[in-house]
């Protein structure tokens, strides 16, 4: 068998059981350990899956959980999203397939922070030791340690096209 077709293989089934241990993850039927556990199978680096707690329905990046470090005792309220590939506001893509340009970062959260419900954490950002992380909060920069970050403000960056 040709090696390229044997290493697209390889990532489909990869990608595959990447899917369903997130989807299990997510799940309220699973403990909030049990969902350490899984996200760290899916490849979510964490210092200590003893002492940190994830709620329901927490998504972690599905390209590359690999690029995401938590730290010790760390809480993630339900419905949070942690994303590492982006897109790229920049530069457009020459591909006549794909209009926009992505590419990927790591999200380091350090010890001691909690992230409230439903908050997006997008972009290569490091959320400093002890940073209080409001609920719905949109994260796109590095978070200071010790900050209390509040909040959601959408503002017009650029036009494009």
């Amino acid at each position: 068998m040709n090696k390229e077709i044997e290493s697209k293989r390889e990532y489909g089934l990869r990608r595959v059981i990447n899917k369903v241990l997130q989807a299990i993850a997510r799940s309220t039927l699973v403990t909030i350990k049990m969902r350490v556990v899984l996200q760290s199978m899916r490849g979510v680096n964490f210092k200590n899956i003893s002492n940190t707690q994830i709620g329901d329905n927490v998504g972690f990046d599905g390209i590359y959980p690999h690029n995401i470090y938590i730290g010790d005792r760390c809480g993630i309220a339900a419905g949070t999203r942690i994303l590492t590939h982006f897109i790229d506001t920049e530069r457009l893509s020459e591909h006549p397939d794909h209009h926009f340009r992505y590419y990927q970062g790591k999200v380091i959260i350090e010890d001691d922070v909690f992230i409230g419900m439903n908050c997006v954490i997008a972009k290569p950002v490091t959320i400093g030791k002890g940073a209080i992380i409001g609920a719905n909060v949109v994260i796109t920069k590095d978070v200071p340690a010790g900050a209390v970050m509040v909040g959601a403000k959408a503002i017009n960056i650029k036009q494009v096209g």
